[in-house]
């Protein structure tokens, strides 16, 4: 049996996808291989492989799905494009490999949407572990972004301002992105794990990427998760811990102060979340496709019902004349 886990191996803007892949394979066997996503059809169709899938989806549908011979297991996903679900033989593979448990609500409504069974799982790298005792007391405070959200110089002055501190800017952004995808992922995880260091001795983090949110979160860093549009559907992963700011209410504060962590929940969902991919990794499949306990039966069954009900939802509205642009160019130009 083949293992795989998932990482980006096209675009490589950002080394928090390197860390989605990171917080899948710690729950792999030590033989494990990292994937490029945007090759998945090209992985050996005769070999018996399991491929533990997350992640954001993705810039190039051409080599998707993969062969019939993996077997995946799709957890907190998070597909950025819809026009990835308007195609019938993609439809139709998540739908064999179903219930896909997805990182945010919006991903969540496009496959329930299609009628494909889906759940709210979060993102995974919430299990992140910390790499060194948190102090939270003295150490840097840090601010890290990187292409995709670069933070604005007077909100870094703001920051500054109301903590009297110095911020040392990170970036998310990886060192080489022409390096052979091997050495690429080899790279990027020696990155991650400096970052990761680098939080658990942070005094405090602000932050406008997810996926350094999120670990923070996992492994007790201080961090704040800043963002010019708090309402974005990808942060529902981080919303449901700590409030988000927002850049126009941080530049009005007269004040900085910590958001309030759901720690209840958040252990919660680490928990639910390991036991899920423990128990898909130990049966080498989609443990909620056939589950072997009440509660995932449970998960099971509402995304059966509730695929069921969004769809027929989505078809009457289709059908009425009452769908409005959007739903209609997300659920009607199917390409094959």
């Amino acid at each position: 049996m083949n293992y795989y886990y998932i990482v980006e191996g096209l675009v490589r803007n950002n080394v928090g996808d390197v860390l989605q892949g990171m917080a899948a394979e710690k729950f792999l066997p030590a033989t494990a291989k990292p994937v490029d996503r945007e090759q998945l059809s090209l992985l050996d169709s005769k070999a018996r492989s399991f491929l533990l899938a997350s992640g954001w989806f993705m810039h190039d549908f051409s080599k998707f799905p993969p062969p019939d011979a993996v077997q995946p297991c799709y957890i907190s996903l998070h597909v950025a494009n819809s026009a990835l679900l308007q195609n019938r033989q993609v439809r139709n593979h998540f739908k064999k490999n179903a219930p896909i448990g997805c990182r945010d609500k919006k991903t969540l409504s496009l496959f329930l949407g299609w009628g494909i069974p889906a759940y709210y799982s979060g993102c995974l790298t919430i299990t992140t572990s910390p790499r060194k005792p948190i102090l939270q007391k003295e150490g840097p405070c840090l601010l890290v972004d990187n292409i995709d959200h670069p933070v604005p110089e007077p909100v870094l002055k703001k920051l500054e301002l109301l903590t009297k501190k110095e911020f040392t800017r990170v970036t998310h952004d990886p060192a080489d992105v022409l390096l052979p995808f091997e050495d690429y992922v080899k790279q990027g995880v020696n990155h991650m794990e400096n970052l990761l260091q680098q939080y658990c001795d942070a005094s405090l983090i602000v932050t406008t990427k997810i996926h350094c949110a999120l670990p923070c979160l996992g492994m007790g860093a201080p961090v704040i998760l800043i963002h010019p549009n708090p309402q974005d559907p990808r942060l529902d992963t981080v919303r449901q811990f700590i409030d988000i700011l927002s850049y126009d209410e941080l530049l009005r504060s007269d004040t900085l102060n910590r958001p309030t962590v759901r720690f209840k929940k958040l252990q919660a969902q680490k928990r639910y979340l390991s036991a899920i991919v423990e128990a898909s990794v130990a049966h080498q499949k989609n443990i909620i496709q056939k589950p072997d306990r009440t509660s995932f039966f449970w998960i099971k069954m509402k995304s059966l019902i509730s695929s069921f009900i969004y769809r027929t939802a989505i078809v009457l509205l289709l059908k009425s004349g009452l769908a409005n642009r959007s739903l209609k160019r997300v659920f009607v130009n199917d390409n094959q």
